[in-house]
């Protein structure tokens, strides 16, 4: 992949992420929290795709994500191991959310799980913009 066509796939994930965390702030104003944990995390995995993109890893199942993090960025691009369990609950939320036909999570749930994964996001975002990764319009 070129470094143009990885800008441009970077914006794309990007754009994906905060249309997806757009959505997430919606359906919990909704009180539709499993919905809006299934939007959340896509809004993050969206962002962290970008980052891992930077360093030419794409994953190819969900359940990778984590790992994928932990292996190719942390100790780079401003993460920390914190970060990467902050994508595990993300990631177990959403599983949970949408495959668990019995659990149904809380507004404290929700609450607690935009207050760690929102603040990442923009981490990352600031990350981006400030690295070059992304235009000053898209950071």
């Amino acid at each position: 992949m070129t470094e143009d066509n990885r800008r441009t796939a970077i914006a794309q994930e990007v754009r994906h992420g905060r249309n997806a965390l757009r959505a997430a702030e919606s359906l919990r104003d909704l009180g539709l929290h499993n919905d809006a944990l299934d939007r959340l995390y896509y809004g993050l995995f969206h962002h962290v795709l970008a980052l891992l993109m930077i360093e030419g890893v794409e994953p190819r199942r969900h359940g990778s994500l984590a790992g994928l993090l932990g292996q190719h960025v942390v100790g780079k691009h401003e993460l920390t191991a914190a970060d990467v369990a902050v994508v595990s609950r993300a990631y177990a939320a959403r599983d949970l959310a949408d495959y668990e036909r019995t659990w149904d999570a809380d507004k404290k749930t929700v609450v607690a799980s935009f207050g760690e994964v929102v603040p990442l996001i923009e981490r990352i975002q600031r990350y981006l913009a400030a690295s070059g990764w992304l235009s000053p319009d898209e950071g």
